[in-house]
This record gives C-alpha cells, structure tokens and sequence, in this order.
C-alpha cells in the first residue's frame, strides 16, 4: 500500500470499473494520516423517516457532499452516502473551508427542513493511533465520476467515535452564510421498480476470510441477475418522471434562507428551464434531454463499499427470497450480519456539476427509509 500526504492524493488514483474489484488488494490505497474525516448525519432520522420525512433527510445528506464539493472547489475527494448522511475525508488545511459550508447547512437544515444535521470531525491519525486503518479505492462509474471504496474498518470507528462523543468532535457555534447548493437537484418522482420491489440491502462480513465473503455474495447476487449484476440498477429511464414546476418551487425553495433574493430568482429560472426541458419537452434542436436522461444509470451509485456492502437494487420478490434465504445462511454460520428493506420504489438525489457526460453523479437509496430502516435489521442482529 502506498502512502501520501499529497492533497491530490485521492485525485491521482487509479480507478477499476468492475464492481467485485472491491474485494482485491491492489486497488487500495492507504489514506494519509495528517486528512480529516468528516462525519455529517441526520439526529434522530429513523423518527424523522417514521414521520415521512425520508425525502428530506435523503437531501440534507447528498446536500452536505455539494456542500464539501463547495469548501474544495477543484478537488476531488472521497466520499461515500448514506441515506440519512454522508462521510468524506479532506485534506487538514480545508477544515475551516468546510465547516464554514457545512454550518451554513446545518442552518437550512434546521430552518427549512427541522432537521438536526450533526457535523463531526476526527483526524485520521487518531484512527491509526486506535489501531485502526483506512484504505480506499476508486470505482469508476462514467466520465471522471467514481465512488470512492473504503475498507479497513477505519471509516466505521470513526463514526462510532464522533457519534459517542459528539460534544468532542462536533463543529461549535453558527454561522449565516449563503450555502450554494445550485449543484443539488431533487426534482425527479420516486422511480417505480422494474421486477416489483426495490430492495435496500447491508452486509457486514464479521470474520477476516471478508474479501473472500464479500465476492461469494456479489457471485451469488449475479448468478440471481444470470450474470449481468448491472440489470439490478434501479435507475429506470422508461419510468422515470420529472416533478411539477409547483413541486419543485415548494420543494427547493427550502434551501434558500430567503426567496427574495438573487440566487432564489436564478434558482427559480433554473427549475422552470429544467422542467420545460425534462416534463415538457423543448425542441431538440434547443436541448435533447434524452442522452442526459438515459445516462443517469451509468452515473448512479446504487452499489457501493463502505467496510459494508450497501446496494439499492431491482428485485422480483423470486429474488428478494433467495437473497433472504442466502443471507440468513450465512447470518446462522457467524459470517455477516446484514439488513434488508423492501419498497415500491427508489429515490434519486442528484449533483450536477453539468448535462454532459461524466458531470453528474446520483445518489440512489430506497423509497421509505431504504438504508436508514435496513440499517436496523443489522444494529439488531449486532446487538444479539
């Protein structure tokens, strides 16, 4: 494993483009001791989701990567989102970039959405002094957008650290700052699913064989999918359909502290332009939303790693039991532990640095608390 200090340390790795490269060595890299991780999650979310406000924890999460992606401009940078949050690493010297960003979400959270973001910060070296590790990887999706792998149980202490004593690591105090979230985009409907269900799926293998455990379960999850995996994708381009100008307004004016200001008005510009090109239809001589469109499955991170196998995937109910039943299997060996959610739908956050190919990403999680509400199946059966 190579070891750099280089904030371009992320930027310069190689990427892989088939998925079960997560579970090979070389693909890794081990994270420079003197970054940060940033830990940014939703307090009391699976209530918040009880009460139907999955969409808007789903939002402040992909909002706080915009957010980071705002602090460090050009730079590229791992991250990895989790339904109710999201974690990054970043380089030390653009700590007070980002919680500068991320106080000024923490204000639309807590004024537009009646969310509690909680933001914390840990140093990497703490985590390697703990005895721990964190070792990352790049899948590439389209174009230059990848989602960042990370492995090495390091990512994971983190969060437990920053969450068990948040008054140590939390970011203090509140700002008013404008937060610039013309790259978050949430104005798609719920996508229906192909085969009847979506299933929102976590697996944690408990034993060191991990990487051996982990290909088992994607070889079983493709036999399923008869050897094309990428037919689980949620992404549904026959399906999919974009909001009401209404809808979009009531939705998105949230994110703004006023909408008698300027970049509201831009907003509002935006989203009536975006609706006549992706509802309505402009001629195509104007814009042909059809390549954007169709490329969204390409560019969604519906599998990702994370020390966990998270995956949003296209299932029949045929499929949704052998899956059970495989899991359960190894659950009863001592194996994994792992959580699974069920709904009609998925649900898609998107961050559009533009239209064109390889500049837009979009986050993809089950309708109805997807990660959030599998996530405690998994904490059930960690506690047993």
């Amino acid at each position: 494993m190579k070891i750099s200090t280089d904030k371009y340390f992320y930027q310069k790795l190689p990427s892989f483009d088939d998925f079960k490269g997560i579970t090979q060595d070389d693909n890794f890299h081990t994270v420079p001791s003197n970054w940060i991780i940033v830990v940014a999650d939703i307090k009391d979310s699976t209530k918040a989701i009880e009460n139907g406000k999955y969409k808007d924890v789903n939002t402040i999460g992909a909002a706080s990567i915009v957010s980071a992606h705002n602090a460090m401009r050009e730079l590229e940078f791992p991250y990895v989102f989790g339904g109710d949050g999201a974690t990054f690493l970043a380089p030390k010297p653009y700590q007070k970039r980002i919680e500068k960003e991320l106080k000024g979400l923490k204000e639309i959270a807590r004024r537009g959405f009646n969310l509690d973001l909680r933001i914390g910060i840990i140093l990497v070296s703490e985590i390697i002094a703990d005895g721990s590790t964190i070792e990352v990887a790049k899948f590439k999706l389209a174009g230059e957008k990848s989602v960042a792998i990370f492995r090495g149980g390091g990512m994971s202490l983190a969060e437990h650290k920053i969450k068990k004593e948040l008054e140590k690591y939390a970011i203090k105090g509140r700002i008013k700052h404008m937060v610039d979230l013309r790259k978050l985009s949430c104005r798609w409907n719920a996508i229906p699913a192909k085969r009847g269900k979506n299933l929102s799926l976590l697996v944690a293998v408990r034993n060191e064989k991990s990487m051996e455990i982990y290909h088992n379960i994607l070889d079983k999850l493709e036999e399923l999918y008869e050897g094309k995996l990428e037919d689980a994708n949620p992404v549904n381009f026959e399906k999919m359909s974009y909001k009401s100008f209404y809808q979009c307004f009531k939705n998105e004016k949230r994110l703004h502290t006023s909408i008698w200001s300027k970049a509201f008005f831009k907003r509002i510009s935006n989203i009536f332009i975006s609706v006549l090109m992706f509802k309505i239809g402009l001629p195509k001589k104007t814009f042909d939303p059809i390549p954007y469109v169709s490329s969204m499955s390409t560019h969604s991170d519906y599998r990702k790693f994370d020390d966990m196998l998270r995956m949003t995937i296209d299932c029949s109910p045929k499929q949704i039991d052998l899956i059970s039943k495989f899991l359960e299997d190894l659950h009863k060996k001592g194996e994994v532990f792992y959580g699974m959610h069920t709904s009609d739908n998925s649900i898609m956050t998107c961050f559009v640095d533009g239209l064109s190919i390889g500049n837009h990403i979009h986050f993809i999680d089950g309708d109805n608390g997807g990660f959030a509400m599998a996530a405690k199946q998994l904490k059930t059966q960690q506690t047993q």
